[in-house]
């Protein structure tokens, strides 16, 4: 969800890292790149348009995620559902030949937020259909679990990270008076969220728990996962600040990636002893360069690229990160 942007306070909030005995070795690398069109800001008849690619060295996936107004009705006095649908397909590459490619998924369906239940989101009712390709069979799958979308009343959960963040942010603050910060709130539940496995040979899908809060104190997203793989299991905590983007520079915004393996002992999303360690994880940066009109400081449109380096981590996780932004782009990007 875009806002207007401000320099993130304090904190980053990077957990202390060590490699956990389950991480797999080496460096993994998505492109994504996103375009949001969100005519519904000016008029609630239209429907807005998230169309992503990401991109790896498994394989190119597209998605076009065409949604209603949603939002709120009656002079947002009263929410009504956000019905959205999903289309899109996935490529596989040959691990020998990456040049070489072949049609793996189609994808369709699509989710609806729904109002009357606070922002339940049933996952399954998208779809996605393997291809025959060579020895490997057709197959229909759906995604799987569900979130809880900008809730009303976010989940215990997502009030903890919340109130543990104002009482980070409150102990850092320097100076003789006493600071305030906004406890205000929006946040995405997931509940054993199932995005498929790519297609490829051994790969294998990857079911999400755990809460993405949106802190309006420090324009952060903070993140605290669970992300199984088959028989793995992988922590991701930390946080997604929105800033500005240095002065000269093209596009307006930035997402600044920071999602680490704590380690097997536990870690403290809120420590940064050392800001520029390196961590395993996901890091990158998402470049956004604005357009057209703009309400309550969302632009009609934005344009999204950027790199997602997973270290320690499989590439279904990294991949399926992208998955998450591309897909919710409304709730990352948009109004």
């Amino acid at each position: 969800m875009t806002r207007p942007a401000f320099p993130a306070l304090a904190v980053l909030l990077l957990a202390t890292s060590t490699t956990a005995a389950f991480a797999q070795d080496g460096t993994e690398t998505v492109d994504l790149s996103l375009t949001a069109s969100q005519p519904s800001l000016f008029d609630s008849d239209q429907r807005d348009t998230f169309a992503g690619t990401i991109d790896d060295r498994s394989g190119t996936t597209s998605f076009e995620v065409v949604c209603s107004a949603g939002a709120s009705a009656w002079l947002g006095l009263s929410r009504i559902d956000e019905a959205c649908s999903v289309s899109g397909n996935g490529l596989i590459k040959n691990p020998n030949n990456p040049a070489q490619t072949l049609p793996r998924i189609a994808y369709s369906g699509g989710f609806t937020i729904q109002a009357g239940e606070d922002g339940y989101t049933d996952a399954s009712t998208i779809a996605a259909n393997y291809l025959r390709a060579g020895a490997a069979g057709a197959a229909n799958e759906t995604f799987g679990g569900h979130l809880v979308m900008m809730p009303e009343n976010p989940s215990a959960s997502a009030r903890a990270l919340g109130a543990r963040l104002i009482e980070n942010l409150r102990e850092a603050s320097t100076g003789t008076e006493a600071v305030e910060f906004s406890t205000e709130i929006d946040s995405i539940r997931f509940e054993d969220f199932t995005i498929p496995h790519v297609g490829q040979q051994a790969s294998e899908s990857c079911s999400w728990t755990g809460d993405a809060i949106f802190a309006y104190a420090n324009n952060s997203w903070q993140v605290e996962l669970d992300v199984q793989c088959g028989d793995d299991s992988y922590r991701l905590e930390g946080n997604m600040p929105l800033v500005d983007a240095a002065a000269g520079s093209t596009h307006q915004q930035e997402y600044v990636i920071n999602l680490v393996l704590p380690g097997e002992g536990g870690g403290d999303p809120f420590a940064a002893a050392d800001p520029f360690a390196s961590i395993d994880g996901i890091t990158g940066t998402l470049m956004m360069t604005n357009s057209g009109r703009q309400q309550d400081g969302v632009y009609e449109n934005v344009s999204v690229e950027g790199k997602l380096l997973g270290t320690g981590l499989p590439l279904e996780v990294v991949r399926g990160w992208g998955e998450i932004m591309t897909i919710f782009a409304r709730t990352f990007f948009g109004a």
